[in-house]
Parts: C-alpha cells; sequence; structure tokens
C-alpha cells in the first residue's frame, strides 16, 4: 500500500482522500494516535506499487510504499 501523508488536521485528509476516490484511487484514512493517515491501496506488488506511485506522482502527491 502507500502512504499519501499523516495529518493532524483529520478533515484535510479527509478531503484529500475524497478527492483521490474521485480520481479512481482506493483511497482510505487509518487513525494512527493524534494522527490521520491517508493511504492508498492494497496494491498487488511492487510493480503495481510502483506504478500507482508514479501515477499519484503526476498529481502531486508524494508517497511512501508501504507493507501493511
Amino acid at each position: 500500500m502507500l502512504q499519501i501523508g499523516a495529518f493532524s488536521d483529520a478533515s484535510k485528509a479527509a478531503r484529500i482522500t475524497a478527492d483521490l476516490k474521485k480520481q479512481g484511487f482506493p483511497a482510505y484514512t487509518e487513525q494512527a494516535g493524534n494522527v490521520t493517515r491517508v493511504r492508498v491501496g492494497p496494491v498487488a506488488g511492487r510493480a503495481a506499487a510502483d506504478k500507482t506511485a508514479a501515477q499519484l506522482k503526476t498529481l502531486g502527491f508524494s508517497t511512501v510504499v508501504t507493507p501493511r
């Protein structure tokens, strides 16, 4: 899966997640302590993760590929 970011502002995380979903990505949020993570996935394998990361980069999102 890919992590887009971790935000202390849950509403910002929700807006980013909604934007990603509108663009067809399987985005979701996950609470981790005081931050809300925005993630995309799951994706099947490293090649698919790299391809998705490249697509997200063209849209202005930086990503980190992480195992679940």
